[in-house]
């Protein structure tokens, strides 16, 4: 009978400790999705309307566009949950770091209209290599709605009224910059996909229309190397050091 009773104060106490632990707690007490252990509620709020997703080239969500125009951006691993919590057309609120001059927020929390709710919890994901999209080249020809930022608040392509996300090369994006206005006429050709979320593809052409094209090249892809047949072609930098 001792044992048994000293068994049930071991039990006690170890429920007491996990219910006293904020991480332990956060993850239990999760809706829908994650919830971080820092108070989010000190953040400025934001509520607004979903005019439409902001899709990735590669099928996935990076974020949503208002009502009123502002991009509502998330990390990565946010996004995931963003289909789950609103959909276009809904109301959703939350908290997050608004940009100073332009129509951005950061958002680290997500409400949506059913309840359901998340929080970025700050998890840094991998590193891994850059997303290789396959596929026959998407061609768009539309008007500008607004420019697309990213996260970090720089200008990385357009979203059309028609909903298409177009991006490109960041080194790019600032000298077309005029392209990517609001009411400029923009042509765009490059691997991407279509999906529930919308169209969204990494441009590499681009224009003001198809007389007038541009080629981009991707911020990850390496620099050339010489030509073949040249005297540094057979050449591995890295290996000449050891």
């Amino acid at each position: 009978m001792r044992h048994l009773f000293r068994l049930a104060v071991i039990a006690a106490v170890s429920a007491a400790a996990l219910s006293a632990s904020p991480v332990l707690a956060a993850s239990s007490s999760a809706g829908s999705g994650p919830v971080s252990v820092y108070d989010l509620s000190v953040l400025p709020a934001f509520s607004g309307t979903v005019a439409q997703y902001i899709p990735s080239a590669g099928g996935g969500v990076t974020g949503l566009l208002l009502s009123d125009g502002t991009q509502v951006l998330v990390s990565q691993d946010l996004s995931w949950d963003l289909p789950k919590i609103v959909k276009q057309g809904e109301k959703i609120t939350g908290t997050g770091l608004k940009g100073k001059t332009l129509p951005i927020i950061h958002a680290f929390s997500l409400n949506g209209p059913r309840g359901s709710r998340s929080e970025d919890v700050g998890i840094t994901l991998p590193q891994h290599s850059p997303e290789m999209i396959t596929g026959p080249d998407i061609v768009v020809h539309g008007e500008v709605a607004c420019p697309l930022y990213s996260i970090q608040g720089v200008l990385i392509g357009a979203i059309l009224k028609d909903h298409t996300v177009v991006r490109v090369p960041i080194r790019d994006a600032s000298k077309i910059s005029a392209w990517l206005a609001p009411g400029a006429t923009l042509y765009a050709a490059g691997p991407g996909a279509t999906g529930v979320y919308g169209t969204a593809l990494n441009a590499h052409q681009i224009g003001p229309d198809a007389q007038q094209l541009i080629s981009v090249t991707a911020d990850d892809l390496p620099p050339a190397g010489p030509p073949p047949g040249s005297a540094g072609y057979d050449v591995i930098k890295s290996a000449e050091t050891h």
